[in-house]
């Protein structure tokens, strides 16, 4: 028995080596036929049998790759190029773009059964059709948002958006909305037009909003997405036939009218790239991937720029934004964080989170199957609180004290108010410059705007003091600033200083922190919208803490400050100064370190309460580009 399971042991083993033998020999084999079938096709491309395209597809296949390489026969050195005939690439290019085709419409019948049941039923209505054809962004009716776009054709679109009264209404913060915004796009043909469908689908109190658009033209519908942050956003739609809509929205006709001249500057390159490939019917990919990052209310866009800065106090922090592909699909697209991948939704949105380890730069990373890459480098900066909080900032003031009129009943308080504040700005703060108008005429107080627009440049501070009348138009529903020439009359009338147009310079201006202080009687109508009492501030702020300060010390601030709300108000009843300047001298005069504008308005807020009844406003001036900041005081003596 022991003897023969010894034979039988040895004989198994016999026969297993030579099993693996065999299927050495087999696997060495087929090894050697697939390098043969190799050789085969590099020798026919080196000897000009057969074109590139035919030795990748060909080579692609014997490797039994999942997708053909472009770089898989680089390798190779051609003795003959033969050059595929014009027939044959329009066969190859006809294929490409039935096989493109295919894949769009399979994305777009995936976002179109995502979408609601109201959208749904948008897309059934009849197109609306304006009565005027719109071709520039100043004829575009006054709307709530305005956007520019280009599609990969090279066609331009302007239109417009206002909010859906009936639809359902969304707050943040203090600020209400309406979910749903309809408009109008016109394309530059000067003859298609658009309906566009808005649909907000996430808020966040850090004024980043996301959400789903949809833009049915006569021949074709797009479905998409946009971000938002502040008052501009981005965003990227898609047809059935895969034709992408690229495009940008703001609060502001201006931004868009920006924004205009580089879509002009698109289209003509995507013209070109497209009459070429039409001629050539070759699909060569040479558009870069875009990366768009939305920070702090701005949009920083790769490649046009190459880095950008995030300062972060504590804790971890947040990179959102948005990737996407004109020249290719999406799919096609890899994104890194530092060489890592990282996972991008269907609709191009991406969310990184990363640990707060001090000092770092962050490499962002796109690229697509052409080739092109595209590269944003963020510098990732942590805010100290080790060392005392300096602020080395320039800092200007205009003031103006009305009082003596000439068909007005004249003041008794703005003079001495304009005079007690330019001497604590210079003395105790500093500031590099302080214009004082004491009776100031219409003209005198438009040319001091224009100079101080001159003058400051981007990274100044500049506080707008006014004191003296005030008036509201009920007709016009507008509130004025009195100049000392005046009329004196019951609808708006000559020389009087409409607040608009203060709003317009605030604007023009390029001062990083603007604070506009109105003591006048219905102040409250400024920038065309009244105060907030219950205004959120930012939740990390504390005016003890140097990180928060060296934040919203670089964030831009437009923000303003009224003695009362859409009343009047009292020129007396705190001494020789009015009772909103006597508090607001008393803050300035106390502070020892920082304050700020926020810190103001709720200590000058107390005291006038206290001593009157009248209610001072505060809010910032979003439409003109407030973002997040505060203007400071600091304490220099």
């Amino acid at each position: 028995m022991f003897r023969l399971g010894k034979i039988a042991c040895g004989i198994f083993i016999v026969f297993f080596l030579i099993g693996i033998v065999e299927s050495k020999a087999s696997y060495i084999t087929k090894k050697s036929d697939t390098t043969k079938e190799i050789e085969k096709i590099e020798k026919s491309y080196a000897n000009g049998s057969i074109t590139k395209l035919e030795c990748t597809k060909k080579k692609s296949k014997v490797l039994k790759l999942k997708k053909v390489s472009k770089s898989i026969c680089d390798n190779v050195k051609v003795k003959v190029v033969k050059k595929e005939s014009k027939e044959e690439k329009k066969v190859e290019y006809i294929k490409k773009k039935k096989k493109k085709k295919k894949k769009a419409k399979k994305e777009f019948v995936k976002k179109a059964k995502n979408l609601s049941k109201k959208a749904k039923s948008w897309i059934t209505k009849k197109v609306k059709k304006e009565k005027k054809h719109y071709k520039t962004i100043a004829q575009l009716p006054k709307s709530d948002f305005y956007f520019t776009a280009t599609d990969d054709q090279g066609n331009i679109f302007i239109g417009y958006t206002e909010e859906d009264p009936d639809s359902k209404t969304m707050k943040v913060g203090n600020k209400k909305f309406k979910k749903i915004s309809n408009g109008q796009a016109f394309q530059n043909d000067g003859k298609t037009q658009c309906s566009v469908r808005s649909e907000v689908d996430k808020t966040t109190n850090k004024n980043f909003y996301t959400g789903q658009v949809l833009v049915k033209c006569p021949n074709k519908i797009f479905i998409g997405i946009w971000h938002q942050t502040g008052n501009q956003g981005f965003g990227i739609a898609q047809s059935e036939a895969g034709i992408k809509l690229d495009f940008t929205f703001s609060m502001s006709r201006n931004a868009a009218t920006a924004s205009l001249k580089n879509k002009k500057q698109e289209s003509k390159i995507t013209k070109k790239l497209v009459k070429k490939e039409e001629k050539n019917y070759e699909t060569k990919d040479t558009i870069k991937p875009v990366i768009k990052i939305a920070y702090n209310k701005k949009i920083v866009e790769a490649p046009k720029e190459k880095e950008m800065t995030i300062e972060i106090s504590k804790g971890s922090y947040k990179i959102e934004g948005v990737v996407s592909d004109k020249g290719g699909s999406l799919e096609e697209v890899k994104f890194l964080i530092d060489g890592r991948p990282v996972e991008v939704k269907a609709n191009g949105s991406f969310l990184i989170s990363r640990k707060n380890i001090g000092n770092e730069e962050v490499w962002l990373t796109a690229y697509d199957s052409g080739g092109n890459t595209t590269e944003l480098s963020i510098n990732v900066k942590v805010l100290s609180t080790a060392t005392p909080f300096e602020n080395k900032e320039n800092y200007y003031a205009l003031l103006i004290g009305n009082q003596n009129y000439k068909t007005w009943e004249n003041l008794d308080t703005p003079i001495n108010d304009v005079e007690a504040i330019a001497d604590i700005l210079r003395k105790k703060y500093k500031f590099n410059e302080v214009v004082v108008l004491k009776n100031a005429t219409y003209n005198q107080l438009d040319e001091a705007f224009w100079k101080m627009s001159d003058k400051l440049k981007s990274q100044d501070n500049l506080l707008i003091y006014y004191a003296g009348h005030g008036k509201r138009d009920n007709r016009l529903k507008k509130a004025f600033w009195i100049p000392v020439n005046a009329k004196n009359l019951e609808e708006s009338g000559r020389y009087w200083y409409n607040t608009e147009m203060v709003t317009t310079h605030v604007a023009r201006i390029k001062a990083k922190h603007i604070l506009v202080v109105s003591d006048s009687c219905y102040a409250g109508l400024f920038a065309k919208k009244r105060g907030n009492e219950n205004i959120k501030p930012d939740p990390e702020r504390d005016l003890e803490d140097k990180a928060y300060l060296i934040k919203v010390l670089s964030r831009t601030a437009r923000v303003y400050l009224a003695s009362g709300d859409d009343s009047p108000v009292y020129d007396g009843m705190g001494g020789k100064h009015s009772v909103f300047a006597k508090y607001f001298i008393r803050v300035l005069k106390q502070n020892k370190a920082t304050v700020d504008s926020l810190e103001v308005y709720h200590k000058v807020r107390k005291g006038v309460l206290a001593t009157v009844s009248q209610n001072p406003q505060y809010n910032y001036i979003d439409e003109i580009n407030h973002a997040d900041g505060e203007f400071l005081f600091t304490a220099r003596n």
